[in-house]
């Protein structure tokens, strides 16, 4: 079966630069084979839709940091109000669950080649 090249952003079958594979698409593509359900697409990025895809990026990257600040200042006011092991524990769960609902927003990073990493 031939791997086919689809655009994340326009959804068709098109050339363009490559989307890098993280922690997240594979664990994706883990559940996806599981489930039976894998496609085995590679995933790229159309010159046309760039511009998007890096916005997008860009837009998921600061959602990341402003998760990350108010989960940091869920668990310090967790750790503030009772300074207990409860306390202690509720603000870490909370902690992680601000940053996994982060993650509903994701997407990809778009390869670059030829730029100095």
């Amino acid at each position: 079966m031939r791997k086919r090249s689809i655009c994340i952003v326009c959804k068709k079958e098109r050339k363009g630069s490559k989307v890098e594979d993280d922690m997240y698409l594979e664990t994706m593509r883990k559940i996806k084979g599981k489930l039976n359900v894998l496609r085995n697409n590679t995933l790229v990025v159309c010159d046309e839709c760039l511009p998007k895809a890096e916005e997008k990026r860009r837009r998921f990257e600061g959602t990341i940091m402003t998760f990350g600040v108010l989960a940091t200042l869920m668990f310090v006011t967790f750790i503030i109000l009772s300074p207990s092991l409860f306390s202690l524990i509720i603000g870490i769960i909370v902690a992680v669950a601000f940053m996994l609902l982060s993650l509903l927003l994701y997407y990809p990073k778009v390869e670059k080649h030829g730029k100095e990493r």
